[in-house]
């Protein structure tokens, strides 16, 4: 999604100026992620679904923070060859003050929703968040590394067996805010596909932040 609301309070930016902070195809093969290709369009482009949480003010919670509007926001993604990893990237401009009020509300999802539900249709998908304690990525040293702030957090959704991957790191800088989603099934730890799920990881992490950054 790109939008631009216009109102002398939202942030200007000069065309081109926040596609410039995505990573592009040209900057894969540098990355060493020579496996991954860019989608021709953003693969999760479409609003989030409705989503339940444990109270009425956590349903609450969960449907804003997941639901902010940006002042102007671009999105690319990336598909590896067999298509088991999705990488989404968004980069996004707020009014003042508005991104550092949406990762407020993104910590508290975290801190106080352990679990919830999305509703996609007639389905009812349970999501559950990983302990960081749990998580092989070390989101909380992660975390440590971007900008103003950073949070990074892996959710599981769907029945067992067959559920989805999705880790996501939020970097803040003023009022600009980078997402960076990582998308698979879950992989037996320890196995080849854990592997090669993490050094992607590793990889995208290294190259999105620091060209989001602005930093070589």
């Amino acid at each position: 999604m790109s939008t631009f609301d216009g109102s002398p309070s939202a942030p200007t930016a000069q065309p081109g100026h926040l596609e410039r902070l995505l990573v592009t195809a040209a900057d894969l093969a540098d990355a060493s992620l020579d496996d991954f290709t860019e989608l021709a369009s953003p693969s999760s482009d479409e609003d989030p679904p409705p989503m339940t949480g444990p109270t009425p003010e956590l349903t609450a919670l969960l449907n804003k923070a997941f639901n902010d509007k940006a002042a102007r926001e671009v999105r690319t993604s990336f598909m590896n060859a067999d298509s088991s990893i999705v990488v989404d990237e968004g980069v996004s401009e707020r009014a003042a003050g508005a991104a550092v009020a949406w990762m407020a509300d993104m910590r508290q999802v975290y801190v106080q929703c352990a679990a919830w539900t999305m509703n996609i249709g007639d389905q009812e998908i349970t999501v559950q968040v990983v302990d960081p304690a749990d998580d092989p990525s070390e989101p909380l040293k992660v975390e440590q590394r971007f900008g103003d702030e950073a949070l990074m957090r892996t959710m599981l959704a769907g029945p067992v067996g067959q559920q989805a991957q999705i880790t996501t790191l939020l970097v803040r800088e003023g009022d600009r805010a980078l997402e960076l989603t990582f998308r698979s099934l879950t992989v037996e730890p320890g196995g080849p596909e854990a592997a090669r799920l993490a050094t992607a990881m590793s990889r995208f992490l290294e190259l999105a932040p620091a060209k989001f950054l602005s930093r070589p």
